[in-house]
């Protein structure tokens, strides 16, 4: 009954538990994966659009939803109904996201990676092309 008794009290020993722990973070991770490759030449619609779908449409797609602005949506590249799209806000989403302003994970470490923010960048230098 002892040996039961202290096999019961290793497995759940607080080393085990820190060891659990240790490990669990990159199985719990919400993100998404960065981008593998960075297009010379990125336009929106085949590169841009993608990269918002997966880190910003979640609040500025359309409707906008937790609090974010709907002054703005990030779906569409060309203003619409008074409302403007992501070729008019294309200056504020690269300094928001080069800054780590957006997405608000970023503030946990799980913004756009490098190789999207990258693309982001090529994406100014060609004159934000849709």
């Amino acid at each position: 009954m002892l040996k039961q008794n202290r096999t019961f009290r290793l497995a759940f020993s607080p080393g085990y538990f820190l060891v659990m722990l240790a490990l669990a973070p990159p199985a719990c991770s919400f993100g998404r994966p960065d981008i593998t490759t960075v297009p010379a030449h990125p336009t929106f619609a085949k590169n841009v659009e993608p990269l918002l779908a997966d880190h910003c449409l979640l609040c500025h797609g359309y409707p906008a939803t937790r609090g974010a602005p709907t002054s703005f949506r990030l779906d569409v590249y060309a203003s619409s109904n008074g409302v403007q799209g992501a070729g008019d806000q294309a200056d504020r989403i690269v300094r928001s996201t080069l800054s780590d302003r957006m997405p608000p994970a970023a503030q946990w470490g799980d913004g756009v990676g490098p190789n999207g923010k990258k693309l982001l960048q090529n994406w100014q230098n060609d004159g934000y092309p849709p």
